[in-house]
C-alpha cells in the first residue's frame, strides 16, 4: 500500500459471502469516476467459503485483510481505516450494489459541505422498491416511541410523530439523525476527529452511533436523495430479506443504555414490551376470526412479535 495517495478508499467486510463479492466490486469499479483514483479493501472476517482465495485469483487489484476469525463489522471496518489514507473513505456491504454515477454523487455531498462528515445514498430493494430504513431520525425516547407504538403509521406527517426510519420516498436531500453504513461514505478528518467505529458494537447500530456522535460534534450527515443504490439485505447476516434480527434488538438496547443510561433503558424496554407484546395479541385475535391461508400468516406474525418481546425482557450487558 505505497505509492501516490488515493482519492477515495472503499472498504468491503465479508464473511461469507464470496458469491456477492464479484457483483458488489463490479458494481464499485464501474462507478468510480474516470480519473479518480479509488483504493479497494475488502477485509474478509474468516470466511470459511472460500471468499480469501477467491480474490486473490480474480481480484488481484483489491487490497486483501484475511483475518483468522469473524472480528464483527466495526473491527473490521477500522482495520481498513487504520492502514489507509485516502481523504474519504466508502463503506459498502457485500449485498449492496453501487449504481453508475453513485460515487461521483456522495462525494459531491463531501465537496460542497466542508462540515459534512457522513453522506448516505437513498436505497432500494433488489425489485426497486424504497427501503425505508435507508435513514432515519435520531434514536430518542420519543421516536422509538412513535416507532413502537405504531404512532409513526397512525399520525403520518404529524409533527413530533416521526419514528427511527424514514416514513416515506424523498426526492430531496436533507439532513436527517443517520444514514445507513450499507452504503455510507466518509470524511476521513472528521472520522479522526470523533473517533472511528465503537468495536464494542460487533453489528448493527454502528451507524446510528457514528452519525450521532458526528452531530453532537458539530459535523453535518446527508441524506442523498438523488442517488440510489441497491441494498439486498440480510446476506451476511443470515436471515430473511428485510426482517430484522434478533441481534439488532440487541445491539439497540446495548448501545441506548450506554448512551442515555438505566432508567431511560427501563423506559425504552417498557416501549418495547407494550409494542410488541400489543402486535402479538392482535395477530392472535386475528388468526382467531380469520381463515386459512390468511390465519398462517397472522400465527407467524405473532410469532415474530413474540420472539421480539422476549428479547426486549433480556438483560442487557452494556460491556458486550
Amino acid at each position: 500500500m505505497t505509492g501516490t495517495r488515493p482519492d477515495l478508499t472503499t472498504v468491503v467486510v465479508n464473511w461469507n459471502t464470496r458469491d456477492l463479492l464479484d457483483d458488489c466490486l463490479r458494481s464499485v469499479y464501474e462507478a468510480t469516476p474516470h480519473g479518480l483514483t479509488n483504493h479497494v479493501v475488502v477485509v474478509d472476517n474468516g470466511s470459511t467459503d472460500g471468499s480469501a482465495e477467491h480474490l486473490r485469483s480474480h481480484w488481484p487489484q483489491v487490497d486483501l485483510v484475511a483475518n483468522d476469525e469473524n472480528v464483527g463489522f466495526c473491527r473490521a471496518n477500522n482495520q481498513a481505516f487504520r492502514i489507509t489514507e485516502s481523504p474519504y473513505v466508502l463503506l459498502i456491504n457485500t449485498d449492496a450494489r453501487l449504481e453508475p454515477g453513485g460515487i461521483d454523487g456522495m462525494l459531491g455531498y463531501l465537496r460542497d459541505d466542508p462540515t459534512c462528515a457522513v453522506v448516505g445514498p437513498r436505497l432500494v430493494y433488489g425489485d426497486g422498491t424504497f427501503q425505508r430504513w435507508t435513514a432515519g431520525q435520531p434514536f430518542t425516547l420519543r421516536t422509538l416511541a412513535n416507532y413502537l407504538l405504531g404512532l409513526e403509521r397512525l399520525l403520518p406527517g404529524r409533527p413530533g410523530a416521526a419514528g427511527i426510519y424514514l416514513g416515506r420516498d424523498t426526492d430531496r436531500a436533507f439532513q436527517p439523525g443517520w444514514v445507513s453504513s450499507a452504503v455510507m461514505m466518509l470524511r476521513r478528518s472528521a472520522i479522526e476527529q470523533i473517533g472511528l467505529l465503537d468495536e464494542r458494537i460487533f453489528v448493527y447500530m454502528d451507524d446510528v452511533d457514528l452519525c450521532q456522535r458526528a452531530r453532537d460534534a458539530g459535523w453535518n450527515v446527508w441524506y442523498a436523495a438523488d442517488v440510489t443504490a441497491t441494498h439486498f439485505m440480510g446476506a451476511s447476516s443470515r436471515r430473511a430479506p428485510g426482517r430484522a434480527s434478533p441481534e439488532a434488538l440487541r445491539a439497540l438496547n446495548r448501545w441506548f443504555v450506554r448512551r442515555h443510561g438505566h432508567a431511560a433503558g427501563v423506559v425504552l424496554r417498557g416501549l418495547e414490551v407494550a409494542g410488541f407484546g400489543g402486535r402479538a395479541l392482535a395477530y392472535v385475535g386475528l388468526a382467531v376470526v380469520t381463515r386459512s391461508p390468511g390465519r398462517s400468516s397472522a400465527l407467524s406474525q405473532m410469532r415474530v412479535h413474540a420472539t421480539r418481546l422476549r428479547l426486549a425482557l433480556e438483560p442487557i450487558d452494556v460491556r458486550n
